[in-house]
């Protein structure tokens, strides 16, 4: 009997996470994972305590600048062969695989159903760079299957409907975090509120021109700056940069370089910490902006991450500011700061919206809801 086979890249903790709970549902899958790994992203996993069933493929790799180029002949023959699944093809859309199994389609040679599911933000770095030919490839990726458009909210709907995407069903599928991990009891969410002065956390990879963190604080201005302390969670190719920075304006005490933290000891700074920030000229839909909210923190967020539309209520559980307008930066940082005797009942609106739109149950829920409608298969199993 016919199934979905999800294609993935890596094997990744809030992934799996998402697949065993959607094994445990019911749902008739498999995952495919191109390999254990990329360059610049990896994990511990046990893959003995993987629920799923899954095939992890080690195939022909290579990192050229920012991009990760994958070919897996194995993947794309169990793919040929399989004629009763139909397909979720995850990672990027220029995927040297996804490429390949869309000309396969094109030409008849694949006959079964392809899905895509993308995180498309129409703001990010690479999406903004756009010319004829990224333009020309992307309706020939998107227009060679009938298959759904599973997507994790607004910002794709609307970046698919800029690049003239059309006659496609949407079904989304929110980014789901490990909710084992991220818990808060009421006593740690009090206890944050003793800290002598705001404790602000921005767990973001040390790249500048993706990440902005320079940029945040040199828009807040030295004066802002001291009037909390700044843990920044996360290494990169800019640490030096940035704890050039700090070093020379004499901020030691004020922006804290914490370096790699684990699943753990993450989720031990968010208890402490009174705000989460993210400054992003450039972030699909991140992850960690779902964390703030099951940690309950106010947010202060870049209004180019995509899942604001779903995480953020400006005034209400934070602030969106643009990140490449300074005045927009140090206003919603200072709104921010006039709220302080708000800021619990800000925490509990992020709560709320946590699980009304990202509890993982529920998304799961959703989302089988969704693709049995659109589908004519039956997706769980009999």
């Amino acid at each position: 009997m016919g199934k979905y086979i999800f294609l993935q890249n890596i094997l990744t903790p809030y992934r799996i996470s998402l697949f065993d709970e959607l094994y445990k549902c019911g749902f008739n899958f498999e995952v495919y994972y191109m390999r254990e790994t990329e360059a610049d992203r990896s994990w511990i996993i046990d893959k003995g305590a993987i629920m799923h069933p899954f095939y992890l493929d080690k195939g022909l790799y290579k990192m050229y600048g920012r991009f990760h180029l994958h070919f897996n002949i194995r993947i794309i023959a169990k793919i040929l062969n399989d004629r009763d699944s139909e397909f979720i093809l995850g990672g990027s859309w220029n995927d040297l695989n996804v490429l390949l199994l869309v000309f396969l389609k094109r030409i008849g040679i694949l006959r079964s159903q392809l899905h895509f599911w993308s995180e498309a933000n129409y703001l990010t770095i690479g999406a903004l760079n756009d010319n004829w030919f990224k333009r020309a490839l992307r309706k020939f990726v998107f227009d060679s299957s009938k298959g759904a458009l599973i997507v994790p909210g607004k910002m794709s709907e609307m970046t698919f409907s800029k690049w003239k995407i059309k006659n496609k069903n949407f079904i989304r599928l929110p980014n789901t975090i490990e909710e084992e991990l991220f818990k808060i009891s009421n006593e740690e969410v009090n206890a944050r509120f003793n800290n002598e002065i705001p404790i602000f956390f921005l767990p973001v990879r040390l790249i500048e021109h993706i990440k902005g963190i320079i940029n945040f604080f040199m828009a807040i201005g030295y004066e802002n700056i001291r009037k909390g302390i700044f843990w920044i969670a996360g290494e990169g190719p800019d640490h030096e940069n940035i704890k050039s920075f700090v070093e020379k304006n004499d901020l030691n005490e004020h922006i804290k370089l914490l370096g790699h933290c684990d699943g753990p000891e993450l989720v031990s700074l968010y208890k402490k910490a009174n705000v989460f920030i993210l400054p992003s000229f450039s972030d699909s839909s991140p992850l960690t902006l779902v964390e703030a909210l099951i940690m309950k923190l106010p947010v202060l967020v870049s209004e180019r991450c995509g899942n604001h539309y779903e995480a953020v209520v400006d005034n209400r559980n934070g602030f969106l500011f643009n990140p490449i307008d300074k005045n927009t930066i140090k206003n919603a940082f200072e709104a921010l700061l006039d709220r302080i005797d708000d800021w619990e009942d800000m925490g509990n609106v992020s709560g709320d919206l946590y699980y009304r739109i990202f509890s993982r149950r529920l998304v799961i829920n959703s989302f089988i809801k969704d693709l049995t409608e659109f589908s004519s298969r039956s997706v769980l199993k009999e």
